[in-house]
Protein backbone atom coordinates (compact mmCIF):
# COMPACT_ATOMS: atom_id res chain seq x y z
CA UNK A 1 0.00 0.00 0.00
CA UNK A 2 1.34 3.50 -0.83
CA UNK A 3 1.84 5.77 1.76
CA UNK A 4 0.95 9.70 0.94
CA UNK A 5 1.74 12.54 2.99
CA UNK A 6 1.53 15.92 2.62
CA UNK A 7 4.03 18.23 5.09
CA UNK A 8 4.62 21.38 6.09
CA UNK A 9 8.47 22.33 5.32
CA UNK A 10 8.70 24.90 7.88
CA UNK A 11 8.03 22.71 10.64
CA UNK A 12 7.25 18.86 9.54
CA UNK A 13 4.12 19.17 10.38
CA UNK A 14 1.69 16.47 8.52
CA UNK A 15 -1.55 18.09 7.00
CA UNK A 16 -4.49 16.57 5.31
CA UNK A 17 -5.22 17.33 1.41
CA UNK A 18 -9.23 17.30 2.25
CA UNK A 19 -9.91 19.18 -0.99
CA UNK A 20 -13.20 17.22 -2.10
CA UNK A 21 -11.93 17.73 -6.24
CA UNK A 22 -8.59 16.15 -4.32
CA UNK A 23 -9.22 12.66 -3.83
CA UNK A 24 -9.47 11.58 -7.99
CA UNK A 25 -5.54 13.08 -8.06
CA UNK A 26 -4.51 11.05 -4.69
CA UNK A 27 -5.64 7.74 -6.16
CA UNK A 28 -3.79 8.39 -9.56
CA UNK A 29 -0.92 9.44 -7.82
CA UNK A 30 -1.46 6.54 -5.22
CA UNK A 31 -1.66 4.03 -8.85
CA UNK A 32 1.18 5.85 -10.66
CA UNK A 33 3.45 4.88 -7.54
CA UNK A 34 2.11 1.41 -6.95
CA UNK A 35 3.23 0.83 -10.88
CA UNK A 36 6.72 2.63 -10.40
CA UNK A 37 7.36 0.82 -6.99
CA UNK A 38 7.47 3.53 -4.51
CA UNK A 39 5.97 2.82 -1.34
CA UNK A 40 6.31 6.62 -0.03
CA UNK A 41 5.23 9.87 -1.71
CA UNK A 42 5.40 12.87 -0.21
CA UNK A 43 4.45 17.07 -0.48
CA UNK A 44 6.47 19.41 1.24
CA UNK A 45 4.45 22.78 1.59
CA UNK A 46 7.12 25.24 0.85
CA UNK A 47 7.17 28.00 3.49
CA UNK A 48 7.76 30.83 0.82
CA UNK A 49 5.07 30.21 -1.34
CA UNK A 50 2.30 28.14 0.01
CA UNK A 51 1.04 27.02 -3.54
CA UNK A 52 4.40 24.89 -4.03
CA UNK A 53 4.54 21.20 -2.90
CA UNK A 54 7.51 20.04 -3.56
CA UNK A 55 7.78 16.30 -4.10
CA UNK A 56 9.33 13.49 -2.45
CA UNK A 57 9.64 9.75 -3.80
CA UNK A 58 10.40 6.95 -1.57
CA UNK A 59 13.85 8.74 0.67
CA UNK A 60 14.35 11.67 -2.06
CA UNK A 61 13.37 14.93 -1.97
CA UNK A 62 13.61 16.32 -5.37
CA UNK A 63 14.07 19.82 -7.13
CA UNK A 64 10.38 19.84 -8.56
CA UNK A 65 7.48 21.00 -7.09
CA UNK A 66 3.63 20.98 -8.21
CA UNK A 67 1.14 23.65 -7.50
CA UNK A 68 -1.31 22.78 -4.70
CA UNK A 69 -4.23 23.85 -8.26
CA UNK A 70 -3.43 20.17 -8.92
CA UNK A 71 -5.19 18.85 -5.83
CA UNK A 72 -7.57 22.15 -4.95
CA UNK A 73 -9.00 21.97 -8.99
CA UNK A 74 -8.62 17.97 -9.47
CA UNK A 75 -6.27 18.02 -12.67
CA UNK A 76 -6.23 14.74 -12.51
CA UNK A 77 -5.77 14.51 -16.19
CA UNK A 78 -2.01 16.06 -16.01
CA UNK A 79 -0.80 14.32 -12.16
CA UNK A 80 0.80 11.12 -14.14
CA UNK A 81 2.50 13.39 -16.57
CA UNK A 82 3.42 15.87 -13.06
CA UNK A 83 4.68 12.84 -11.11
CA UNK A 84 6.69 11.38 -14.53
CA UNK A 85 8.87 14.54 -14.38
CA UNK A 86 9.21 14.20 -10.65
CA UNK A 87 10.71 10.78 -11.10
CA UNK A 88 12.98 11.89 -13.88
CA UNK A 89 14.29 14.21 -11.40
CA UNK A 90 14.81 11.86 -8.81
CA UNK A 91 16.52 10.18 -11.94
CA UNK A 92 18.58 13.25 -12.47
CA UNK A 93 19.85 13.29 -8.89
CA UNK A 94 20.70 10.14 -8.56
CA UNK A 95 22.89 10.63 -11.72
CA UNK A 96 24.93 13.68 -10.42
CA UNK A 97 22.95 16.17 -12.64
CA UNK A 98 21.21 17.46 -10.12
CA UNK A 99 24.07 20.57 -9.60
CA UNK A 100 22.69 21.50 -12.99
CA UNK A 101 18.85 21.93 -12.08
CA UNK A 102 18.97 25.09 -10.49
Amino acid sequence: MVEIKFRNEADGQEFQMTHPKAARVLSDIQTWAQRNAFEHVSFWRDPEDQHKLWVQLGDDRLNYWIHDSTFTEGKHETVEMQMDYARGAQRRSAAGYDKFDK
